[in-house]
Formats: structure tokens, C-alpha cells, sequence
């Protein structure tokens, strides 16, 4: 025969305490706003922290926001990997060349077939008359319809 104390589901054990006042997560959060602190989640992906011998990155971090009299507490969860701090930069130089707007002259709109079908549809004119219009409204599809049906009606 099986021994059937085996079988038997564990029942929960009462938490041993430590030493000192301990609280539960609500508990915590119920006095802290009793002496004026609130506290909020922030949404990070990553943490830098820069110092003038050494960096610390933090990924994928839990970030807590705590604000008491005016003051705002940052508190920081997550392993650190430390970086010297010539080999990070957040944004380089290049980068930001490269971000520069464009010209305007250099952008042109794309205009597909469908964009042409759907005006000649729309404004029932020929495929032709559509793609021109479309080119003179600079791609714009609502724009070059109201074109080419407020010009057949007048």
C-alpha cells in the first residue's frame, strides 16, 4: 500500500518573523500615506548612471517614484553592469547630424497605384487625369478628390 501522508498536500506554514517591525506591501503603502509620502511606479528600460571615474547601466529596472515635502526619491532595483565612461555615449555627434530635417525639395510622397485607382474612383475621372492631380497635391489623396470634384461641378 502507498503511503498516503505523500499524497497529501502541504498546508501553509506560518512566516517566521524577523527581528524588527516588518510590513506587508498594502501595509506599507496605508503609512506612508499617512505621513505624506506618495509613491508611483516608473516605466524604465534602462538606467544610466554616470560618474566621473565609472558608469553604471541598469537593465530592465524597477523604478520607484517616492514624493515627500517637496522632495523626489528615486529608488533603483536591478543588476548593474559597470562601463568606463569613454566607451558610452547616449548620442553622438554623427547621430545627430544624421537627425537633421531634410530638405523639403528631397521629399517626395509615393504615390501607388490604389492611391490613383481610389481618386479616379472617387472623383470619376480617368486614370490619367487622377495621377496628375495627384502629383500637383503632392500625394495628398483627400485633397486632390475635393480638387477634381469641386472642378467638375463648377
Amino acid at each position: 500500500m502507498q503511503n498516503k501522508m505523500k499524497n497529501k498536500p502541504k498546508r501553509s506554514q506560518p512566516i517566521k518573523k524577523r527581528d524588527g517591525q516588518q510590513f506587508g506591501s498594502r501595509q506599507m503603502r496605508r503609512r506612508m500615506a499617512t505621513q505624506g509620502i506618495d509613491m508611483d511606479q516608473v516605466d524604465a528600460t534602462r538606467v544610466i548612471i554616470e560618474g566621473s571615474e565609472k558608469t553604471l547601466i541598469i537593465e530592465q529596472p524597477e523604478v520607484v517614484l517616492m514624493k515627500q515635502a517637496g522632495q523626489e526619491i528615486y529608488q533603483i532595483i536591478g543588476q548593474a553592469e559597470e562601463v568606463s565612461p569613454e566607451s558610452i555615449s547616449i548620442r553622438s555627434e554623427e547621430k545627430i547630424q544624421e537627425l537633421q530635417p531634410l530638405d523639403e525639395s528631397e521629399i517626395k510622397p509615393i504615390i501607388t497605384e490604389n492611391d490613383i485607382m481610389l481618386v479616379a474612383a472617387q472623383a470619376n475621372v480617368e486614370k490619367e487625369e487622377a495621377e496628375a492631380v495627384l502629383k500637383e497635391c503632392d500625394g495628398d489623396i483627400a485633397k486632390a478628390i475635393l480638387f477634381l470634384k469641386n472642378r467638375s461641378q463648377v
